[in-house]
């Protein structure tokens, strides 16, 4: 595994996906995880932020915009209250944001990973995905389409002879040269070397579908964590009454 501050949780996550396979389909795996994201990001986001801080600051700056509205006077003296209205929306923000950076970080790495494991499949046994490479005048051969039991390779020829192997040990449909943002986040299949000749490799892997109905880029595993997470994160913000 290539090292990256969002993949450091990679490890746990296909732990866990893995002992939940054994019984579980993948579209309830992601429904799971949504629920688990969503309980995980609420309550840390609760015990790390001013809670009592945070509710005062949101009832000053709404009493300053009721103070706001109901003003009927000249220029002069509305100054002050549009002045009272910014700075105690600037303090709420103030205050939820650090917490709120913080508590994404694991969300982040979840859905990343997300993407990463559910985001695109190997093609079937036998079938090849079309690659593009660039720059433009190189050839892609699908060596080891092994499926979700090996892993993949590519060999980059150009002028009849390999120049470049990439490995896919997940369904990953890019792989590029080393960035500054792949620090934060890895490609799991390595990147290309930076004097070699070759830039990018594309692969249009197949998307991963896990419902039963609709057209397939509704039938992506988004499709299943976005409204599992939405109403359970809705939910939790009213029952825990998190400010």
């Amino acid at each position: 595994m290539e090292f990256g501050l969002l993949n450091l949780l990679f490890p746990f996550f296909g732990a866990v996906d893995h002992a939940m396979a054994t019984l579980l389909p993948a579209w309830s795996r992601l429904a799971l995880w949504a629920l688990v994201g969503a309980v995980v990001t609420m309550f840390l986001y609760r015990f790390l932020s001013p809670q009592k801080r945070i509710g005062r600051a949101k009832r000053e700056a709404r009493a300053a915009r009721v103070a706001l509205n109901r003003y009927d006077g000249d220029f002069a003296g509305v100054a002050p209250l549009m002045r009272r209205q910014f700075v105690t929306a600037f303090k709420h923000i103030g205050l939820v944001l650090p917490s709120t950076l913080i508590c994404v970080l694991p969300l982040l790495s979840l859905l990343l990973w997300l993407e990463t494991s559910y985001g695109h499949t190997y093609p079937p046994a036998g079938q090849a995905p079309e690659i593009q490479v660039t720059p433009a005048g190189f050839q892609a051969r699908w060596d080891a389409p092994q499926g979700q039991a090996g892993v993949a390779e590519i060999a980059v020829l150009g002028e009849g002879k390999v120049v470049a192997r990439v490995q896919l040990p997940a369904p990953v449909t890019g792989v590029a040269r080393h960035q500054w943002w792949n620090w934060l986040a890895a490609n799991p299949a390595g990147y290309l070397p930076d004097d070699g000749p070759i830039q990018r490799v594309h692969i249009a892997l197949p998307s991963g579908q896990y419902l039963p109905w609709g057209p397939d880029w509704a039938r992506s595993w988004l499709m299943v964590f976005i409204p599992v997470m939405f109403v359970v994160s809705l939910s939790l913000f009213r029952i825990a009454k998190i400010e």
